[in-house]
């Protein structure tokens, strides 16, 4: 038997419903924020490659204090989730599974792929700025935050590795206007960026590779 999923966006966060029941604030958990499986990339794309996403975490502190993860995979006509608490890449208690048809399932992730009705204005200009932005290999797009007044700060991860920080202009009442310009300054060579870096793994104490020399270590 083949089962149905929704999606929503509430009080900026994801809310995720497989025939009806609201497995995302089940359990007194929270849904994820959309930073983390809608923008810059919707994670619950379904591909013949298993992929995760998470659907329910801790409401306070977000995935990394407690989550419960998707594994998502096209099978066919169908679309295979299995969901559960994963740790070290295994599965850890009780889980779940569900199939949904493949047809009804695209459809619904790219009807909340393309939903804007929840974004703020600094949401709207992170994900103007950074969807299919081209990247240093191995580096990834994480979120924005408007950090100071006329300033917005992006955040990039080299996973386990580094955390990127550049400072733009920003003018929230032209979100579009500012998230261009911020791209078009991305665009250009790293090297030039207007960066700051942390190191996210003990003893690793060089800069990124591509790193210019205006970039700065952050002393914490």
């Amino acid at each position: 038997m083949r089962s149905s999923v929704s999606f929503s966006v509430e009080d900026l966060r994801v809310i995720v419903r497989i025939d009806g029941e609201d497995v995302s604030r089940a359990d007194d958990n929270g849904g994820p924020d959309p930073w983390h499986v809608l923008v810059p990339v919707n994670r619950f794309v379904a591909t013949r490659e298993a992929t995760t996403a998470t659907i329910a975490c801790c409401p306070s502190c977000g995935p990394g204090c407690f989550a419960i993860t998707a594994c998502i995979r096209r099978e066919g006509d169908a679309v295979h989730w299995e969901w559960g608490r994963l740790r070290g890449g295994a599965w850890a208690g009780e889980r779940r599974t569900a199939l949904f048809d493949a047809a009804a399932y695209d459809a619904e992730v790219a009807r909340i792929g393309a939903e804007r009705s929840w974004e703020t204005a600094e949401r709207r200009a992170g994900r103007i700025l950074l969807t299919g932005l081209a990247l240093p290999p191995g580096v990834e797009g994480v979120r924005v935050r408007a950090y100071r007044p006329g300033e917005l700060e992006v955040w990039f991860e080299e996973p386990a590795r580094y955390q990127i920080f550049v400072s733009v202009p920003w003018e929230e009442d032209r979100p579009d206007e500012s998230a261009a310009q911020a791209r078009a300054l991305l665009a250009g060579p790293p090297e030039q960026w207007p960066a700051t870096w942390l190191s996210n793994q003990w003893g690793l104490d060089d800069p990124p590779a591509y790193a210019g020399p205006s970039w700065q270590r952050v002393e914490l």
